[in-house]
């Protein structure tokens, strides 16, 4: 039968506008171990999976922790209160959260805990009596129903709101739920930051907003090249410094599509690009502003039975410029070894 073995997140921490997708492990009925989706219109033992996706809205406000404005706070320093510290500045996500910061945290309390480190360890005390009236859920959430497929993008009315993905499988014939429902639920719903400006070094003769001599007598024409980081290497192990959600997919390429197109150049040379997000993303994005394009995935790379987790190089050329008269696919580690 099919069943769920497990749910995850990419991203614990969704972003407005862009698409969540979790990863669901199913056991097929065949006993075999699968990722793929079971949809109602190709069910596999008489059996689908049915997803929802609900918005967990407090009624009410709440605060946040102060290290981690994503995260509802769970404790309050009486310390902080004591010395009369901005409220916004007394709150903590957990007590690890607290613990962590405490060299910082200290400074903002020295003249309130002198009796308390006469008296014994202060950090010991302040986290003693810490108070945690703010639960993480309370009585008054009110669940929402916001969509009813294995993808979801939070819109402007998800923000400061927590969501909960849910899937189960279900008989084909009745339509009923088979098993257990599963579950996982997000942080709280933010809005995508600015990317910061870049500080761009120009060269003679160029103008990087795209004022530049047209004249197709002068034979000038606009390059850019691009490491976009393929996803398959943007690991929070490599990139500690990078909250999760910034390495995500889903977000990271939008902004790849808005600064690539803001650059208005004629040609487009892309390296690390997986041959999925070729496909699926970046050819069909950029023909909607006039761009034809050409691929070639790595040749020496172990797919590890997924493919399209193999990344290589993409050439976008201005279609009412150039065309393609011929490809020359050039493999550098045979040539070079």
């Amino acid at each position: 039968m099919l069943s769920v073995l497990r749910i995850h997140l990419v991203s614990e921490i969704p972003v407005v506008g862009c698409e969540i997708t979790p990863y669901v492990v199913l056991r097929l009925p065949d006993g075999s171990i699968s990722n793929e989706d079971v949809l109602e219109s190709a069910p596999l033992g008489g059996h689908y999976m049915r997803y929802k996706w609900h918005r967990i809205q407090t009624n009410g406000k709440f605060a946040v922790c102060s290290i981690h404005p994503t995260e509802r706070a769970t404790l309050q320093c009486v310390v902080c209160l004591k010395a009369r510290v901005p409220s916004a500045k007394t709150f903590h996500c957990s007590t690890r959260c607290f613990s962590d910061a405490w060299q910082h945290h200290l400074v903002m309390h020295d003249p309130a805990t002198n009796s308390m480190i006469a008296n014994g360890n202060e950090e010991e005390q302040s986290l003693g009596r810490f108070s945690s009236h703010i639960s993480e859920r309370s009585l008054g959430d009110t669940c929402f129903e916001v969509g009813r497929s294995r993808t979801y993008i939070p819109s402007a009315d998800d923000i400061g709101h927590v969501l909960k993905f849910e899937c189960v499988p279900v008989d084909a014939q009745t339509r009923l739920p088979v098993g257990n429902v599963s579950t996982i639920t997000t942080s709280c719903v933010i809005t995508a930051p600015s990317p910061s400006p870049r500080r761009m070094i120009r060269v003679s003769g160029a103008d990087f907003q795209g004022n530049t001599d047209t004249d197709e007598r002068t034979l000038k024409f606009r390059v850019l090249s691009y490491n976009i980081l393929a996803d398959h290497y943007a690991a929070t192990d490599k990139y500690g410094y990078c909250p999760s959600w910034a390495l995500s997919w889903s977000y990271r390429r939008q902004n790849l599509l808005k600064e690539i197109v803001g650059y208005n150049v004629d040609i487009i040379c892309l390296q690390e690009v997986q041959s999925n997000h070729f496909k699926d993303f970046f050819a069909p994005e950029l023909s909607k502003h006039g761009y034809d394009g050409l691929y070639k995935k790595k040749t020496t790379k172990i797919d590890n039975g997924n493919p399209d987790r193999i990344d290589g190089c993409a050439t976008f050329f201005r279609k009412e410029r150039f065309s393609c008269f011929k490809k020359y696919e050039v493999s550098f580690v045979l040539h070079l070894f």
